[in-house]
């Protein structure tokens, strides 16, 4: 008796909860639409705590799914209104700024206290500090200040890193890889989408910034969600070697179908772009992973063969129009050579730690180096130049170190797992093709301004990484108390 009388009170209590959750979320949305239509600053904080509230809080109850919910909404953030700008002189807290480092402090607390193991350190890790130590020294250098100096490094470059971090302690085992993959693959597709209707009828409701809407004639300069296409392009052949790997993996044939489907919709996103760099990575990555995958080869091989093929027979019918003007316009790379000749002035003053951060435009302009009907101050266009000029052989040294060990890193934690006929494994392989679809288009444009690029790409690699290896999986110790074993 005395138990159903204690089950009838834990079913009133529970009822009793659900109602107040469900009137406090009606009472919100009407504050909300309140906020909205009658005070939209004071919207824009509440629409921007809300949500890095409900995903920091995410963390505590699943971290891994709070990662994945925050690679999957970054891109969406600016026009969400995710971002919490902040008065002049203090930096904004933007979505991918607070909820990524507090998931990085979280997990480096839990290994501090003993409740998940650390990451087998590699190579690659051995490799960064040399990287980040002139980077931040350049950054403290820079041209505007050193806090947007600071700022500009943090977004581009540790965010990405502390995503590489995160997806080494969180991702222990393939299943959680899967699950990575699948998360940017469905960003990538959407980011894909909203490129291919940009490209085909202006229509852009995620469009990015305020430049050039088209590179000539019917041409469109596509900017949806990460504001060019150069960036675009590089997120989306990142992306290209997760559909491929997928689809392998897949079991069913409806599912290999709908991840080659994905893969279609990518490379027809890199191709909505028109920028030749993306379309260099979107070759390379599925290049490079078939000719270590060999089984994939015979059928990636002859499909580039044709494109080939096609692209070849049909130039003299694109010359004059403006596909064949685009796609084979030569100014971009005067401009890049240009660019070069005036990067390598400019590094002769500061060989060793280079000039400073974001420097390149104001001194080329000074040795008379502008691009033609631009009136902002000149970039790079090339991300190792801009290493090289901003932080001179030591910035640009640490990277490639950086680089390298990262490759190296793959070669070495792949050749013992290796089987018959086969280099290496399935992830290792993918992560190969990214990391050519990455590191060949960055040499075309800069890097410091492709965010969630690096941001997915490092993730991939960390994701990569620990289903391969093992990651920083919970200790026996914590597992045991949270159990009550």
């Amino acid at each position: 008796m005395d138990t159903l009388v204690s089950s009838g009170k834990r079913m009133k209590t529970a009822t009793l909860l659900n109602a107040v959750a469900a009137l406090t979320g009606v009472l919100a949305s009407i504050g909300l639409a309140w906020a909205v239509l009658y005070q939209p600053d004071f919207a824009d904080y509440l629409i921007a705590i809300s949500a890095i509230g409900l995903t920091l809080a995410l963390i505590y109850f699943d971290p891994l799914l709070a990662f994945l919910v925050w690679l999957f909404f970054i891109p969406f953030a600016p026009f969400w209104r995710f971002d919490l700008h902040m008065p002049a002189g203090i930096p904004d807290l933007s979505y991918a700024r607070m909820v990524g480092s507090v998931l990085a402090v979280y997990l480096f607390a839990q290994v501090a206290l003993g409740r998940r193991k650390f990451l087998t350190i590699t190579f690659f890790e051995l490799a960064i500090p040399f990287f980040l130590i002139p980077l931040l020294w350049s950054a403290i250098r820079a041209y505007l200040g050193w806090l947007w100096g600071l700022q500009s490094v943090f977004d581009a470059f540790l965010i990405p890193l502390l995503a590489y971090f995160i997806a080494r302690q969180l991702l222990t085992k393939p299943e959680d890889f899967r699950k990575l993959a699948m998360a940017i693959l469905g960003i990538t597709i959407i980011i894909a989408i909203a490129a291919i209707v940009e490209q085909a009828t202006g229509f852009a409701p995620f469009r990015f910034g305020i430049g050039a809407r088209v590179y000539s004639g019917d041409i469109r300069k596509v900017s949806s969600f990460l504001a060019n296409p150069a960036y675009i392009g590089l997120a989306l052949a990142v992306g290209v070697p997760l559909a491929i790997m997928l689809s392998i993996e897949a079991k069913a044939y409806r599912h290999k179908a709908l991840y080659l489907l994905g893969l279609l919709i990518l490379e027809m996103g890199i191709v909505a772009t028109f920028n030749r760099s993306a379309m260099l990575g979107g070759i390379l990555g599925p290049l490079v992973f078939s000719i270590l995958n060999r089984r994939l080869l015979k059928y990636v091989l002859p499909v580039l063969l044709i494109i080939a093929l096609l692209v070849g027979l049909s130039w003299n019918a694109l010359e004059g129009t403006s596909v064949g003007n685009r796609l084979g316009a030569e100014s971009p790379i005067d401009y890049r050579l240009e660019a070069i000749k005036t990067g390598l002035q400019i590094h002769r003053s500061a060989p060793y730690l280079g000039v400073g951060w974001g420097w390149f435009g104001r001194l080329a302009a000074g040795l008379g180096f502008r691009e033609n009907g631009v009136n902002v101050l000149s970039t790079t266009h090339n991300s190792y130049l801009n290493f090289l000029v901003s932080g001179g052989y030591a910035l640009l040294g640490g990277y490639l170190l950086m680089m390298l060990g990262l490759g190296v890193t793959l070669a070495v934690i792949g050749w013992p797992r290796r089987k018959e006929r086969i280099l290496f494994p399935l992830y290792i392989q993918m992560a190969m093709g990214a990391l050519f679809a990455y590191v060949a288009p960055i040499a075309f444009f800069d890097n410091a301004f492709s965010n969630y690029a690096n941001l997915i790409f490092f993730a991939v690699m960390g994701g990569a990484i620990s289903a391969t290896l093992g990651g920083g999986s919970l200790t026996d110790d914590f597992l045991a108390n949270a159990t009550g074993a």
